[in-house]
């Protein structure tokens, strides 16, 4: 049976979901219809990417009885209202990262889909990707001898974005950019976080436009996170044992990493996209949908509501609140 996408906006990141999706037809993936708050705009983007079916209010493809799961790809100011719509009216929800603002938000929006019975999924494509697997099983393996540490980066010039900017639109760097590293220290040492502490320098309007993040693992390991968006980053993460190192070059679109030995020896472990790397997370959401669960393995729904506990504690540290947040 025929797998028919409902996309949320017309904007970049929909439209990347939206070339993906297009492409696994063949998967029983269908990219059914298109919603923006703007018709013309959702009538240009169907026709650029073979959708059937635009609309000019998301709450039309909400509506829509033919849509099976709507794709959430709107600034994630937007997440909880929008999801919560759409578990409301009978759909299955792969919904941008971070989920909602706060852990509190999400884990409400992980009850309804659960007392519903739908799927509810965050999209953070890092956890889905091919490469992760074979990268802990790497780590468990002892090719690197004993783990003891990671350095992650992961930073952009994009203060030319409105929604990076602005405290009501839960701006700053934590939960645009932040969020994957924090990801990516999960993927390599687990969930037994034994201390988190975090700096960040401020903008004029009160977000954090940079941030320095320290964790250590009850396993020994430690982690430092470096987040901007003022600056274009290395973007990769190096994981160090006592044997050698494991580097990942975009690891958050990785495509593989190098192992690479105490004597200089490396190899190389390879795992290119099929597509554009967004079909493992459709795929991953089509077979739980199949199989009647409302989470996806890679990324349960505690460990998405983990990672976000993370950040409402780094937000704590620095003293920052969104405006729509209540006591």
């Amino acid at each position: 049976m025929a797998l028919r996408f409902a996309i949320l906006t017309a904007g970049n990141i929909a439209s990347h979901m939206a070339g993906t999706i297009g492409q696994m037809r063949g998967e029983g993936i269908v990219p059914y219809a298109v919603a923006a708050r703007d018709l013309a705009r959702a009538q240009a983007f169907a026709e650029k990417y073979g959708v059937e079916k635009a609309y000019g209010s998301y709450e039309e493809a909400f509506a829509d009885p033919d849509a099976d799961i709507v794709y959430v790809g709107s600034p994630h100011s937007h997440h909880y209202a929008q999801v919560k719509a759409a578990l409301e009216h009978g759909k299955h929800v792969l919904c941008e990262k971070p989920l909602a603002p706060n852990a509190a938000l999400a884990a409400e929006l992980f009850g309804l889909a659960e007392e519903k019975g739908l799927l509810l999924t965050e999209a953070t494509w890092t956890r889905y990707l091919p490469y992760v697997p074979a990268l802990q099983a790497c780590l468990r393996s002892g090719a690197i001898g004993a783990v003891r540490g990671m350095v992650c980066t992961f930073g952009s010039a994009v203060t030319h974005r409105e929604r990076m900017l602005k405290p009501e639109l839960a701006g700053g760097a934590l939960l645009d950019l932040g969020i994957y590293p924090l990801t990516m220290a999960a993927i390599a040492f687990g969930q037994d976080v034994a201390s988190l502490t975090g700096a960040c320098t401020k903008t004029d309007l009160g977000v954090d436009g940079q941030i320095a993040v320290s964790l250590a693992f009850a396993g020994g390991q430690v982690a430092s996170l470096l987040s901007s968006m003022y600056l274009p980053l290395a973007n990769e993460a190096v994981i160090w044992g006592d044997e050698g190192r494991i580097t990942v070059p975009e690891f958050w679109r990785g495509q593989g990493f190098t192992l690479t030995k105490a004597d200089g020896e490396s190899e190389e472990h390879p795992f290119p996209f099929d597509y554009t790397g967004y079909e493992y997370e459709v795929r991953s959401a089509a077979r739980a949908i199949r199989e009647g669960k409302c989470e996806c393995p890679e990324l349960p729904h505690a460990e998405s509501l983990r990672i976000l506990r993370q950040m409402d504690a780094l937000r704590a540290q620095w003293g920052i609140r969104y405006p729509f947040e209540t006591a």
